[in-house]
């Protein structure tokens, strides 16, 4: 194989047991022959029939790199250190395209000139009946730079941190030395800020092309996941925080801030309805984040209300809070 014979697009998608998924989105990509892609899928270690479901396709454009679980942002990134495309798009590996998705992602990208394109979605179930839109307050048909877009997004109170909206340009994540932070959930809000607060050139398009399909299976709807999500809420916090405090974000820093508040909510509500060990996923957030580094995010009277419950359930004194019940088995 020619490592360096450039493609237009490369696709990157982790599967993890996608046995049942992959072969149709894989097959929908390959039947798109205007224009040069490949497809990289990176089989997360699998304990299912992925890779031999991936196998059964005779096509050069797909390349199937196998690891031992180490999680979908650590494969993303092994597919970034490998991938040939002019651009790149990530994709799940349970979801649904529309038609011509590719080349009408790359026309657009290429005619607005942009280092990234954001794009809408619909929420589907597992027939196939489409639902609402992801999003609703974007400035669609518009260009902004990246740090207006992060004043927008935190104005609006909707982040599209979703990967599969983006198609972005090669060049840009090299440029700005960008990849996924390994974990297991959240990345993506970081990738997505990183993304926009090296401040390229942002368009924004309203065409609905993807089908994210709500599947009851997957590991971010089991009980026992909840106190991992919590624990990765707090990183996201850190982080957004952190790059608040960063010189080259001066003029997006309140923004930030109000950001990791919005992220805060997020937590909150985890540590109130859904964890099972309330004293570790506390202590973790608290010996992480100092109160008074959330407070300049403060914007609203009903941010204001919201920092006295998150004080009282986490920073309060320990004997303040309410009993919790035993921690699970972990997996």
């Amino acid at each position: 194989m020619n490592h360096y014979q450039q493609k237009d697009i490369s696709v990157i998608i982790p599967a993890f047991n996608a046995q049942d998924t992959i072969l149709p989105l894989v097959n929908d990509l390959l039947r798109e022959h205007t224009l040069s892609i490949e497809v990289i899928v990176v089989d997360d270690g699998s304990t299912d029939g992925t890779e031999d479901v991936l196998r059964t396709i005779s096509d050069g454009r797909l390349i199937i790199i196998r690891q031992e679980n180490l999680g979908v942002y650590a494969a993303r990134n092994a597919a970034l250190a490998l991938h040939r495309g002019e651009w790149v798009i990530f994709l799940d590996a349970d979801d649904q395209i529309a038609a011509d998705f590719l080349q009408e992602r790359l026309r657009t990208a290429r005619e607005a000139q942009a280092d990234v394109a954001i794009f809408n979605a619909r929420h589907t179930d597992c027939d196939g009946h489409q639902r609402h839109p992801v999003h609703h307050r974007q400035p669609y048909g518009q260009t902004l730079t990246g740090q207006q877009w992060i004043r927008h997004c935190v104005s609006q109170r909707e982040w599209p941190h979703y990967l599969w909206l983006q198609i972005v340009r090669s060049a840009y994540i090299r440029d700005n030395n960008l990849h996924f932070q390994e974990g297991k959930s959240h990345k993506d809000i970081l990738w997505t800020i990183q993304l926009a607060a090296a401040d390229g050139r942002f368009y924004f398009a309203d065409r609905q092309d993807y089908f994210w399909v709500n599947n009851p299976a997957s590991i971010t709807h089991r009980p026992d996941y909840y106190d991992i999500r919590a624990a990765s809420y707090t990183d996201v916090i850190v982080d957004i925080l952190a790059l608040s405090a960063q010189p080259q974000n001066r003029a997006v820093s309140r923004a930030l801030v109000r950001h990791a508040l919005v992220e805060s909510r997020h937590f909150l509500g985890l540590y109130r309805r859904k964890v099972s060990n309330r004293p570790v996923v506390r202590t973790h957030f608290r010996s992480r984040i100092a109160f008074r580094h959330l407070v300049p995010g403060v914007s609203s009277l009903s941010d204001v209300f919201f920092l006295l419950k998150l004080a009282r359930n986490i920073y309060l004194p320990a004997g303040r809070q309410t009993p919790t019940t035993v921690s699970p088995e972990r997996r």
